[in-house]
């Protein structure tokens, strides 16, 4: 045998040390690729079983949480804008009763015949007649849109027979100033006639011995007029209600 010989049987009885299955000598560098390749089996297996599922429920909850804040965001948005028509409310609330406000009220109304009265006396006028003129049930509520669509269904009108007699000046002094009373009144159907009151009119002689008026003529106006108030809330509980079905 040859010194070669012998080299390679004592490489082939180290080589003889290491394992073998299946035809494969395990070797540190074949061992070292095994061990790579079972841990990366490994990493996925944990990485399919493990870690993703975890994932997968963390993105579940991420999507959750999301889902639960946009639910609170819109229920705050909805509550600031209930708030905000709540305002609005109030505020038109607000405004309604100052609008009405410039209407009167029913007590107003109970002493209008002695504001009237003062009224004309004061400008040296005379009161002849302050009827209530009478109106069938539920026909003094304002619906012929006369003073505006808007308010149809929330005043009522009172309307009074007025004639009071006074001089020119009088009797323009004494309409400037019922428009200062309490009431929001309106007049129409207003008619005037000259020297037909009941105080005569005063004449003198001129120097042609001609008989002319002293001072200006008396004059008596007529009118109606009407009072215009805003209804109860019973009033306008009753004129909402749709009238029954004709039998």
């Amino acid at each position: 045998m040859t010194y070669a010989d012998g080299f390679m049987e004592e490489g082939q009885e180290e080589q003889s040390t290491y394992p073998t299955a299946f035809g494969i000598t395990f070797t540190p560098k074949v061992g070292g690729a095994l061990i790579a390749v079972l841990g990366l089996l490994g990493a996925t297996y944990l990485l399919v079983n493990q870690v993703k599922p975890a994932w997968d429920n963390y993105q579940a909850l991420q999507t959750t949480v999301a889902d639960k804040e946009a639910q609170i965001e819109q229920k705050a948005a909805i509550q600031k804008r209930i708030e905000q028509t709540k305002q609005k409310l109030e505020a038109a609330k607000r405004t309604r009763s100052d609008v009405f406000a410039f209407f009167g009220n029913e007590p107003n109304l109970d002493t209008l015949l002695l504001d009237l009265n003062s009224v004309i006396t004061s400008r040296q006028g005379k009161l002849q007649k302050f009827e209530p003129q009478a109106q069938p049930e539920g026909t003094n509520i304002v619906q012929d849109g006369s003073l505006g669509a808007g308010v149809n269904g929330k005043l009522k009108r009172e309307v009074y027979n007025v004639e009071f007699e006074g001089t020119f000046d009088q009797v323009l002094s004494t309409l400037r100033s019922i428009e200062r009373l309490p009431l929001l009144l309106r007049a129409r159907d207003f008619r005037a006639e000259v020297g037909q009151g009941e105080t005569p009119q005063k004449f003198v002689v001129n120097q042609q011995g001609r008989a002319v008026p002293s001072g200006q003529p008396t004059i008596r106006a007529s009118f109606k007029l009407e009072a215009l108030l805003p209804l109860t809330e019973e009033e306008a509980a009753k004129a909402a209600t749709p009238p029954p079905p004709a039998q």
